[in-house]
């Protein structure tokens, strides 16, 4: 079974919206241990912010992927059993 180009869309979704956001979490923790103290301006606010809404975005985008395939699977085991 092959993944369909919704479900590959999601995972690719999901890659980035993750990937992005643990990106800005090492962004983050690097500055904490360079600069001591993350200003408030500029492209920082961005940086802290984008991690808490992203990981969010991620489980549902993770949860909606898991649904994809599950229903894909069952209509294909129900297709092959008739």
């Amino acid at each position: 079974m092959t993944p369909n180009r919704s479900e590959r869309a999601l995972a690719f979704m999901l890659a980035g919206v993750v990937g992005v956001s643990i990106l800005c979490m090492i962004i983050m923790i690097v500055a904490w241990l360079t600069i001591k103290e993350i200003p408030g301006t500029g492209v920082w606010p961005v940086i802290t912010v984008l991690p808490e809404i992203g990981f969010p975005i991620g489980i549902v985008l993770l949860l909606t992927l898991l649904a994809v395939n599950w229903t894909r699977k069952a209509r294909a085991n129900r297709n092959e059993t008739r």
